[in-house]
């Protein structure tokens, strides 16, 4: 008995597995950079998204240190001259506020919150500016409540800018708080 064994003929295999296998190879290559594109993308926006709801955060804290900085005085004495952050009612140059968005907001215009807030570039600043004073009567600020005046009630307007943790992104509120004397 005699076997013989066929031995396959090696010009009859061209290589297609390797390049299947390097076509493969080359596609998986393109959706791995696509995903890690998409995925630096999604990380730059939500930490940009953290970076605005962090100078909310700080703008929300300056205008709650400026109610406190009002509600801390026995009287209105501090704004009949206007300086250091605090304006005094009129519609003079001197006594206007400067505008949040061009101003340089500094020791000159604006107030430090004494309480910084974690994260944040730089502390909140903010100014007030007092808008009008009555004695009688009611007051109904924006249609939320009406109060029987007995004693003098004195209307501010607060303007806050914070900052979350670069000074590029800024937040700039801008509330009414009323306080009686």
């Amino acid at each position: 008995m005699n076997m013989a064994t066929k031995i396959p003929d090696q010009r009859s295999e061209q290589g297609w597995v390797l390049i299947i296998g390097l076509v493969v190879l080359v596609m998986l290559t393109i959706i791995a950079m696509a995903l890690m594109r998409t995925t630096l993308l999604e990380e730059k926006m939500a930490g940009a998204s953290r970076d605005i709801n962090l100078s909310f955060e700080a703008a929300e804290a300056g205008l709650r240190g400026a109610e406190a900085f009002i509600q801390s005085l026995v009287d209105d004495s501090a704004f009949t001259a206007t300086g250091g952050g605090l304006y005094a009612q009129g519609a003079s140059s001197s006594d206007l506020e400067p505008s949040p968005f061009g101003a340089t907001w500094d020791d000159g215009n604006s107030r430090t919150l004494s309480n910084t807030p974690t994260g944040v570039a730089s502390p909140p600043r903010y100014m007030i500016k007092k808008i009008s004073e009555k004695t009688r009567g009611k007051i109904n600020i924006s249609g939320y409540g009406e109060t029987d005046l007995t004693t003098k009630t004195v209307i501010f307007r607060i303007t806050v800018r914070g900052t979350g943790s670069r000074d590029n992104t800024v937040t700039i509120l801008r509330g009414h708080y009323a306080a009686t004397y």
